[in-house]
């Protein structure tokens, strides 16, 4: 043969040989509707849950192959037929007897590995490390075999997990009450054939061993994405308060609470601060943790009130000799904790939380004990940057803060699919090992692609990618590629709407917010008003666009499971647009106030609430619908009343809009709108009596509806002079009023007693306002303060701080025979800290009165208003105050 023969044939025969040689080296598992496997489970296990667990992995597989017409007989390792090969799950002899120990995967790793034509597959099971009695924060036991068989379905057999296969704080051994081949929440794709390398021999350890959320969850689902449950590791929090709770020591330790403004008053449960120089505090802390680790936790977490706010005595001061620098305070302290740990606790960990005070790394020292890893509460470049350079033995953990709304709602999409996929390169990147997701996010008709997105990038950061997960996650969750096209425009249409709202003005985003001049004045929320938000985030042509494609993906919809997983994108794309209806209907009517405008305002919230009130049942239960396991929307939990907003959350308020009227009372409710009055000057000061009152004018408060009783009137009048603003409130109570009223603590909350509240900024330039509320009970005063706290994440941003408290007088009493309560207020300008105010001054503020009446109901009245707010918490509600 000549050479030139010899080179063709070899090179002609190559592909062959080698295509025969790889056949050659795979095990074939399934094969045209067959399959020679069994699988087996471990004789015994530690626990029933445990066995119940491993009973469901093993039925996951089985209905993977029967979903392609292959029957796969699940039995007890000892029972197996020996000649038939087979597949092995978990802590068997069989992996024992191939030197694999599962107790020596760390976490969530797992086990791939064929042996002969057997197959291991294995992760490490067994029950929580440490006892809860807190059904909310519930301890998992860890199934890492069912993380290791949802990896290997999913590679080889064709399964995706979509959805929640089971509800919320349930674990694997709850799929027992779940048909999973007919649930929409996995989709079993088509596989004629089934083979793996005979070579396959994976060890794989996910990227993170924690990722949980409130709820938690750990079905297949979560663990198919990297949502790992709490196993032994107390996780994320502010942790003294745990350690000292309020109820058990106030009474005989108030030595134990911060001393602020000179005196230790009592906290609010929930809100304590600490005075850290006391060797008990210090003690008690430190035994709160230490109890965790006896109780059988690998890691404790240990972190600063909420809110923090310092306290001053002169032995705080000295602590550790950092004088206010309490950040350094607070680092040197966890230090210590974390060295007598150490010692206490030789091989369990202590996570410290980077948070406000504690954002940047300590100055004294640049490496923490063995034992610490450090919780970042931002995960952003601009937060971890700092860290570079810091030996934190154990890692970090982080909070991502991806579903906790920023003026929009917990039930409209938040996130978009390119955001996570960098998201999760980043945290990759930065060696981010657990992850608290603040915020769940639940909302899987319309964020589904997202969630899988995220949980499969982390499968892989490098060479995963949004842009093919999103084809995996259509072509699955809705099969025929009609459906698939329409379903692509629909979330490409969304995800391009949310899109600004998703990379940049979300929760800890980069223009979250702002400085309008650099340097210059505390920070800003870029979006304060929430209809704008919702207004330009869902235009009319937007939603039109979203219906259009969502109709027609719902008539091509050829499967049953398909209509279901559509039947959820429709409830919720419906709530949003019922949401986004009355937004804008109510700027039209701003822009137009007429009655025409109105009616078709209150028409859109009748329907809203109409389309709300249809998710529930009689029992107030969310109504289950086709073959989900459990209700996905509304979440579990959530009533009507969550549903309409009807509760201010973090960042969410909208329960003082029109989005909660009484739309039979607003129909049948008098005129509002925003005011105006004049403070006339007077020489010298004003008492309760004097005659000049009749010279002031009078301003009404209107009635804020529904009234419970006959409305009872309330009138201010005001003046001035060079150093006070007099205030004199004349308000009519019930015939049968009590002529005493119980006294009250000083800054005690006053709006649900017999009060009045004025809310004031006296100074137009600045972001700083002032409240002083008044009853008719002794010392029945309340002040507070707003714009001192300049940080966006502390929890007292924006809000109003009763820990200030100003100089200010009040006198009160009771007029029985005419059954009215007047009160004077004299308030020192130097108090709001401002000069006189000169003629042609404005302020803005606004002025209510809360009316008690039996069991404990309130009326309320306001000066300004306008027709979508009555509330006093609502600055932009604010009249002109006009000094003359």
């Amino acid at each position: 043969m000549k050479l030139l023969d010899r080179l063709f044939c070899i090179c002609f025969l190559t592909p062959f040989i080698a295509a025969a040689q790889a056949k050659a080296t795979e095990l074939v598992l399934l094969d045209n509707r067959v399959s020679e496997y069994q699988i087996a489970i471990p004789d015994t296990f530690v626990n029933s849950g445990m066995a119940e667990s491993l009973n469901q992995t093993a039925r996951l597989m089985q209905i993977a192959f029967l979903a392609n017409g292959a029957e796969v007989a699940v039995i007890a390792e000892s029972e197996r037929i020996k000649t038939k090969p087979t597949i092995f799950l978990g802590d068997t002899q069989f992996a024992r007897k191939n030197g694999v120990d599962v107790t020596q995967l760390q976490d969530w790793s797992y086990i791939h590995r064929v042996i002969g034509d057997d197959i291991l597959i294995a992760g490490h099971d067994h029950p929580a490390r440490g006892a809860t009695e807190d059904r909310r924060r519930p301890n998992w036991d860890r199934v890492g075999t069912a993380k290791a068989v949802a990896d290997f379905v999913r590679e080889y057999l064709g399964v995706r997990f979509l959805y929640p296969d089971i509800a919320p704080y349930s674990p694997v051994s709850a799929a027992a009450k779940v048909d999973l081949l007919a649930s929409p929440a996995i989709e079993f794709l088509p596989r004629k054939k089934v083979v793996i390398p005979d070579t396959l021999n994976v060890q794989k350890t996910p990227l993170l061993r924690l990722n949980t959320s409130h709820p938690s969850g750990g079905g297949f689902y979560d663990l198919a994405h990297n949502r790992f449950p709490r196993v032994d590791e107390v996780f994320g929090g502010h942790t003294w308060e745990r350690a000292v709770p309020v109820e058990k020591y106030w009474e005989t330790h108030p030595e134990y609470f911060a001393m602020i403004s000179g005196s230790r008053k009592e906290p609010v449960v929930g809100k304590a601060q600490y005075c850290l120089s006391n060797a008990d505090v210090q003690e008690l802390i430190y035994r709160d943790l230490a109890s965790w680790l006896d109780r059988g936790y690998a890691s404790v977490d240990l972190g600063q009130p909420d809110g923090f706010q310092q306290c001053q005595c002169d032995a705080c001061k000295d602590l550790f000799d950092t004088g206010d620098d309490w950040s350094e305070k607070i680092w040197l302290f966890n230090r210590l904790v974390a060295q007598r740990l150490s010692k206490s606790h030789s091989g369990r960990d202590v996570t410290m939380m980077s948070y406000i005070l504690t954002a940047q790394p300590p100055k004294a020292f640049d490496a923490f004990p063995a034992n610490t890893c450090i919780m970042l509460t931002g995960t952003n470049e601009e937060d971890i940057a700092p860290w570079r350079g810091i030996d934190v033995p154990r890692g970090f953990t982080g909070y991502v803060y991806n579903w906790c709304p920023n003026l929009g709602t917990r039930y409209t999409p938040m996130r978009t699919p390119g955001f996570v996929e960098d998201q999760v390169k980043r945290l990759a990147a930065n060696r981010i090992q657990s992850l608290y997701r603040d915020g769940p996010g639940q909302l899987f008709g319309l964020e589904g692609p997202v969630f899988y997105v995220m949980g499969r990038m982390f499968d892989d950061p490098d060479q995963n990618s949004a842009r093919e997960l999103l084809k995996e996650f259509y072509e699955a969750a809705f099969i025929d590629p009609s459906t698939v096209f329409y379903m692509r425009s629909f979330y490409d249409q969304l995800y391009h709407a949310i899109a600004l709202y998703s990379n940049h003005i979300g929760t800890r985003c980069d223009v979250w917010t702002y400085q309008s001049v650099q340097g210059e004045g505390r920070p800003r929320k870029t979006v304060q008003d929430p209809f704008q938000l919702i207004a330009f985030l869902y235009t009319p042509n937007m939603l039109a666009a979203l219906d259009s494609d969502l109709t027609q993906a719902e008539k091509l919809a050829s499967t049953e499971k398909v209509k279901t997983r559509l039947a959820l994108v429709r409830t919720e794309f419906e709530y949003v647009r019922h949401l986004a209806r009355v937004v804008h209907l109510y700027q039209a009517y701003q822009v137009l106030p007429d009655d025409s405008s109105l009616e078709r305002l209150l028409d859109a919230i009748d329907a809203r609430d109409a389309f709300i009130a249809a998710l529930y049942d009689e029992r107030g239960n969310g109504r289950p619908s086709s073959n989900w396991s459990h209700v996905l929307f509304p979440f579990a939990g959530h009533d009507a009343k969550h549903l309409r907003l009807a509760y201010d959350g973090y960042q969410e308020p909208y329960a003082n809009t029109c989005l909660n009227w009484d739309t039979d009372a607003v129909r049948n409710a008098p005129t509002i709108g925003t005011k105006r009055l004049m403070v006339s000057r007077i020489n010298g000061p004003v008492t309760l009596d004097s005659p000049r009152w009749e010279q002031a004018a009078e301003h009404s408060l209107m009635f804020v509806p529904p009234l419970t009783r006959l409305p009872r009137k309330t009138t201010l009048r005001l003046f001035r002079d060079d150093t006070n603003l007099y205030l004199l409130g004349s308000s009519d109570l019930e015939p049968d009023h009590p002529t005493e009223f119980p006294p009250l603590d000083r800054d005690q909350a006053l709006n649900n007693q017999e009060s009045i509240d004025f809310y004031v900024q006296p100074q137009l330039g600045r972001e700083v306002f002032y409240r002083f509320a008044f009853g008719v009970g002794a010392n029945a005063k309340y002040d507070a303060a707003s714009g001192f706290v300049t940080d966006p994440i502390d929890p007292r941003f924006g809000k109003d701080d009763s820990t200030w408290n100003g100089q200010w007088q009040t006198e009160s009493r009771i007029d029985a025979k005419n059954h009215r309560w007047q009160v004077l207020v004299t308030i020192p300008f130097a108090t709001l800290a401002v000069d006189s105010p000169s003629t042609g001054t404005s302020w803005r503020a606004n002025f209510g009165r809360n009316h008690l009446l039996p069991r404990g109901v309130v009326d309320r009245s306001i000066w300004s208003s306008t027709p979508s707010s009555t509330s006093m918490d609502d600055r932009g509600l604010f009249g002109e105050v006009v000094f003359e």
